[in-house]
């Protein structure tokens, strides 16, 4: 049996059934703990689920009880499922779409996220570890290990949070801590030549000093080949340290002091071939240049035809103190300072057939410092946080790409070509808060607010040089550019919620979210206006059945303005202003329990994610539709009614578990089958730049015994599929080639982990 949409693809039920039918899999909402541990995994327990509590609102309390759209996944399933980035998580949550391009993370909740990968960019998803926003996507890709649990917040956030977000919020909190000695290790060795390994150790220095160290391996051998050179890409070797000191004087009086650092260094991140999606005027279609050159065409997606290979080389490291002071059994004090460095370079080729043409260097460093300051009430009619924040980054990007002539019928010989970079300086602060004033025993009313203030001020540069051979050290002729601007904004949040029964929660809300405007770094181009978004949702929590079953169900509405859009302008990705965006949909996750020990678990997600008016000019097509022109005149698409990037309308994912007892512990089968609509990577919806409807399904093996021992074997893209995670349109200086990235092909492996 099939479920179709028209021209959207089909999702096979007989291949989740199959899987079903092998007793495999974990729910989609795994369970978690709160910051103080206070509640145990619940997954597989005889009768029913354990409780699910979370911190989202800043406050440990049931996920069943939070008048909000969150998703929770806790840290055990988390190592079962054997997460080691932040795209292990993209199928757990409903409306939730993770990517990596050139090594950035692409969030998208419901429509909104990332859409540039150019240095200096900032997401509409905020991502948050331990409390402390992080700036920059690719740092957002490295913190994953010794983690407690994952907050997946969706629909904007700021009236508790120090960094406001349109889209919502990822929240990792990770393992804090502990007065008891306990250690862990784990290993994993798989296809590709996969080694990974994790460890952790944490105890009491005396009666008031405890401390934890982690840290994380990962290497695997490329998933690809370069056919010119030989060598592998897409391969993985990263190292991750992280340590925290925690001073507990007496039980009112807390200070964590945390530090991290990671570096990799490897083939990653380099463009594949897709296809062609120049058009000539006259409507004939365009032969990317390299294939009129001669150049190459692998026969795999996952090869590449470079004369280079590419390198990828990231270091990233913070400190944090987080300082927490009870004042009294009703009110806490917070003050969470931290500092962020990122130095991420890239050298790849975006023009991945066989001649050497363009070959690009991409650099970003990031120095970021944060402050914020929080008092909470917590009483037994009112739930009032009060917040203030500050942010302070500066950003020093830079994107560099020799041209060859032949490209354009000339000698083989490279030029300074292009050049695009500069600093970009952010100053923001805010002020906000919350409260939650129950009004009777079932039904409470949430009002919050926030202010937020941002300045961007930027000095850069953008030159294309076909005069001077190239040289490294020439340096761009054009004058530097400089420029400021600020900007703010009041955004109020009203929720109120009801409880229809003791297990059974009504909630609704409407919210103002709020993103600043920038500048394209590199562009010498003048600021964009900050977007806006209204969002309206009416959401249904319940357990029922005696606990066996468990559904959340939200429905929304956002009207999006201002969205800022990536489109390929020249050489580089560039935002601009999209006037507006309407945005609605349902989202529904169902755990249910028909017998002790076997779990169901299903997400599905429709998202209804279109631009109300947005006209722009494609440089790949410069006839236009015909009838459109642009601001200038150029002619231009109408995309009026067009799916924003990376908003597929359908996603569904299945899961089923079954765990039996052993003589000496415990065995689970577990599978997972996920299936998304087609994903459109840029907002002019052509085929040739997406990746059609697909399906993947995942199996693990696990068994545990009371001595702290666990097994699981594992197998991810059953089926080998090649899966595009992103994709562009690169310029026409290269014939309009559709270039991006993949995600890995059939993994598998065995993980030994141990505990005590």
């Amino acid at each position: 049996m099939k479920i179709k949409q028209a021209g959207q693809g089909a999702y096979t039920i007989s291949s989740c059934a199959a899987i079903a039918a092998m007793l495999l899999v974990a729910p989609g909402i795994a369970t978690a703990q709160d910051a103080a541990d206070e509640v145990a995994q619940g997954a597989g327990q005889q009768g029913g689920f354990g409780e699910i509590v979370v911190t989202a609102q800043r406050r440990a309390e049931s996920l069943q009880k939070t008048p909000i759209a969150v998703s929770a996944i806790g840290g055990d399933a988390l190592a079962e499922r054997g997460a080691i980035d932040l795209t292990s998580i993209g199928s757990s949550v409903p409306g939730l779409n993770v990517s990596e391009q050139i090594g950035q993370a692409r969030l998208t909740l419901r429509g909104i996220g990332v859409d540039n990968i150019s240095t200096g960019a900032e997401s509409s998803v905020a991502f948050n570890q331990d409390g402390v926003f992080f700036s920059r996507s690719a740092a957002a890709l490295a913190s994953f290990y010794d983690v407690q649990r994952v907050e997946v917040l969706r629909g904007p956030q700021g009236t508790l949070y120090g960094r406001n977000a349109t889209g919502g919020s990822v929240n990792i909190i990770t393992n804090r801590p502990e007065f008891d000695m306990q250690g862990g290790v784990s290993l994993t060795a798989g296809n590709y030549e996969t080694i990974n390994a994790e460890a952790f150790i944490t105890g009491g220095l005396s009666d008031s000093v405890a401390v934890r160290l982690s840290g994380q391996i990962q290497n695997h051998s490329g998933y690809g080949r370069n056919i010119v050179t030989g060598s592998d890409i897409d391969s993985r070797h990263s190292q991750a340290l992280r340590g925290q000191l925690l001073f507990k004087p007496d039980e009112r009086f807390s200070i964590l002091l945390a530090a991290d650092y990671y570096h990799a260094d490897d083939r990653s991140n380099t463009y594949h071939y897709f296809g062609a999606a120049g058009v000539t005027p006259t409507g004939d279609p365009v032969t990317p240049t390299a294939i009129l050159l001669g150049g190459a065409v692998p026969a795999s997606a996952r090869d590449v035809a470079s004369v280079r290979d590419p390198s990828t080389r990231a270091e990233f490291w913070g400190a944090r103190a987080d300082i927490n002071y009870e004042l009294s059994d009703e009110v806490t004090l917070r003050s969470l300072t931290a500092y962020r460095s990122s130095d991420f370079t890239l050298q790849t080729d975006i023009n991945p057939l066989g001649v050497d043409l363009f070959p690009l260097d991409l650099g970003e460093k990031s120095k970021q410092w944060s402050q914020e300051f929080q008092i909470n009430w917590d009483t037994e009619s009112n739930k009032l946080v009060l917040g203030a924040f500050y942010l302070h980054e500066t950003i020093d990007g830079v994107l560099a790409a020799p041209f060859n002539l032949v490209a354009l019928g000339g000698p083989d010989l490279f030029v300074q070509g292009f050049y695009a970079g500069g600093r970009l300086k952010t100053k923001a602060a805010a002020a906000f808060a919350q409260d939650t004033y129950s009004l009777t025993d079932t039904l409470r009313l949430t009002l919050g607010a926030r202010y937020s203030w941002e300045r961007k001020t930027v000095a850069d540069q953008s030159d294309f040089d076909f005069d001077r051979l190239y040289d490294p050290a020439n340096p761009p002729r054009v004058p530097v550019h400089n420029a400021r601007k600020s900007f703010e904004s009041f955004t109020p949040k009203i929720g109120i919620d009801l409880d229809l029964g003791p297990r059974t929660l009504l909630y609704g809300s409407w919210s103002k979210g709020f993103k600043a405007g920038t500048f394209n770094l590199g562009s010498g181009g003048p600021a964009l206006d900050p977007e806006k978004v209204d969002a309206y949702e009416l959401g249904l929590k319940t357990t029922v059945l005696d606990g066996r079953l468990r559904a959340n169900l939200s429905a929304f509405y956002y009207d999006y303005s201002d969205l800022q859009v990536g489109k390929v302008q020249g050489q580089l990705v560039v935002l601009e202003n999209a006037a507006a965006a309407e945005i609605y949909g349902l989202e529904g996750e169902f755990t249910v329990e028909p017998v002790d020990r076997f779990i169901i678990g299903l997400n599905a997600s429709y998202l209804h994610a279109r631009f109300k008016s947005y006209v722009t000019a494609d440089q790949a097509r410069p006839a236009g539709d015909g009838t459109t022109v642009d601001e200038n005149g150029v002619p231009a698409f109408d995309l009026t009614g067009k799916a924003l990037p990376q908003a597929p309308d359908y996603t569904i994912d299945l899961s089923a578990q079954y765990s039996f007892d052993l003589a000496d512990g415990s065995l689970t089968l577990r599978g997972e089958s996920s299936w998304s609509d087609r994903v459109y990577f840029s907002p002019f919806n052509r085929d040739v730049v997406s990746q059609p409807a697909y399906n993947v399904q995942n199996a693990f093996v696990t068994y545990k015994n009371e001595g702290g021992l666990r097994l699981t074997a594992f197998i991810r893209n059953i089926g080998n599929k090649t899966i595009r995670s992103a994709g562009q349109v690169a310029t026409t200086l290269l014939g309009s080639p559709v270039v991006g990235f993949v995600k890995p092909p059939r993994t598998y492996g065995l993980t030994v982990a141990l505990e005590y």
